[in-house]
């Protein structure tokens, strides 16, 4: 099962054809297995500009079921992924990745993601990352090119200083 951290979304919504955002195409029109994390659902939708758009953005991820919901136990573990980091020089500068960061590492979820943080938490945890395989890019314009396909225009990610 993969999970697709925000960033990538917002590629996505955006049309930016980042080599991620394009594998993510790729996984929805081969329909494979993905999830959608609650914390990133929030995320995609604070950046929108107005609640038009955030209804459109919120419908075309209705397709993807949530994750379960967070316990105090993913709580207190996401606070240790953030310190056993820190302890080995590389501080994650966002808690919600180190949120995310659990989750995968709870339900066994393959990432998808751009973010610093998660290839920090790699090197100490055993976060398993999507391996994109070559030429990712050539075979998702088989499903989509930029302006022939209806998406939400210009969702953004929230302004914050922690995001890369």
């Amino acid at each position: 099962m993969i999970l697709v951290d925000t960033s990538v979304w917002i590629d996505h919504f955006n049309g930016h054809g980042s080599v991620e955002a394009d594998f993510l195409t790729l996984c929805i029109a081969e329909a494979r297995p993905m999830v959608l994390a609650g914390l990133v659902l929030t995320e995609i939708l604070l950046g929108v500009r107005d609640g038009a758009q955030a209804d459109r953005v919120a419908r075309a991820l209705l397709p993807f079921e949530l994750t379960p919901e967070l316990t105090r136990s993913d709580y207190e573990q996401a606070a240790a992924i953030y310190r056993a980091c820190r302890a080995r020089g590389t501080t994650p500068r966002s808690t919600i990745d180190c949120l995310i960061a659990r989750i995968c590492l709870r339900y066994d979820h393959e990432l998808l993601s751009r973010g610093r943080d998660f290839e920090a938490i790699a090197r100490v945890f055993p976060l398993q990352r999507v391996v994109r395989a070559p030429g990712v890019q050539e075979q998702a314009r088989l499903y989509y090119s930029p302006g022939t396909e209806v998406r939400p225009r210009r969702a953004s990610a929230p302004r914050r200083s922690s995001r890369a």
